[in-house]
């Protein structure tokens, strides 16, 4: 079990397709998984048929929390 903030994960789930009827990318992301000090930014695609869908990602540090009240 964890006990440490940096040994939680999740699963953060990509933004669906645009246009979702149409038939998907076969390089579309779907999902990342991420340490609990971890965001990601997603990087989009769009096709000449106006499709757009996540294609990559690039996963950034968080900054540190700041424990000092404000």
């Amino acid at each position: 079990m964890p006990t440490l903030p940096h040994q939680f994960k999740r699963t953060v789930t990509a933004p669906a397709p645009l246009m979702a009827s149409a038939m998907p990318s076969a390089n579309r992301v779907c999902s990342v998984d991420l340490q609990a000090d971890e965001d990601v930014e997603w990087i989009t695609t769009s096709t000449a048929g106006g499709m757009t869908y996540v294609s990559g990602y690039t996963i950034t540090k968080r900054p540190p929390f700041d424990e000092t009240p404000t």
